[in-house]
């Protein structure tokens, strides 16, 4: 008989990119949430620019200081000063760039369109956030990848290239064919045991996919007789022990 390996599946984007807090500041605006689709270029929330524009102020008017102490040196014929006023004026040139480029990305815009699956900022506004925070996860909308846990026991058996199918809870009486794309080297321990997640790709993919789905995967990987498939778990064990 076809002997299938299975295991729980859930179904991701097939690119997932992570929207992070630029700077240290606040949540001012928010304009979408999870399940909204977007489009690339969009406004998907606003910083607080407050604290850096103060920072920003601060650094110009720093190099101001320098600058004129530098002329003043010049002018003086002062070298020592002159060296000293030049090194700070470049100190304060380059922190004003960076406060800059950060009000640049005060604007978190999506980069492709897509759907945003994760970051709910609505309940959020106003809250600290620390440069390098998770805001929002964008996934597209027509792409998915499929993750599939299989057991330790069974994965020396899968193979790139073989082919199986998914059944998802939220989709029960349709399975998908799907085919393996590529599995991890490392296990890592879920519910109790240990799994290999392995990447398969949807050769069709419906409409009413999304993001987040679970399911159970099947995927076939040979003939084995059907005493054995009902026993080698079994005997296995008892190997071990």
């Amino acid at each position: 008989m076809e002997y299938r390996v299975g295991g729980n599946a859930r179904v991701e984007g097939a690119i997932q990119r992570v929207l992070v807090a630029p700077a240290d500041g606040f949540i001012r605006q928010n304009h979408v949430r999870p399940g909204d689709q977007v489009k690339a270029g969009q406004v998907l929330a606003e910083l607080a620019e407050q604290d850096l524009q103060l920072e920003r102020n601060k650094w110009s008017s720093e190099l101001a200081q320098h600058e004129n102490s530098y002329a003043a040196a010049m002018a003086r014929a002062d070298r020592t000063q002159l060296v000293i006023s030049q090194a700070r004026a470049d100190e304060a040139r380059a922190q004003l760039a960076l406060v800059d480029e950060q009000l640049g990305r005060i604007r978190l815009e999506a980069p492709f369109d897509g759907v945003v699956i994760r970051g709910d900022l609505s309940q959020s506004l106003g809250a600290p956030v620390q440069r390098g925070d998770v805001l929002l996860t964008i996934a597209p909308k027509d792409r998915f990848r499929v993750i599939v846990e299989v057991d330790e026991r069974d994965i020396a058996r899968i193979k790139v290239a073989q082919q199986g199918s998914l059944a998802l809870s939220a989709l029960p009486w349709d399975t998908l064919p799907l085919r393996i794309a590529r599995i991890t080297p490392m296990a890592s321990p879920v519910e109790g045991k240990n799994v290999f997640e392995v990447e398969a790709t949807l050769e069709n993919q419906p409409d009413s996919l999304r993001p987040g789905l679970r399911g159970v995967a099947r995927i076939a990987v040979g003939e084995a007789p059907l005493l054995w498939s009902w026993t080698h778990r079994l005997t296995d064990w008892l190997r071990l022990k």
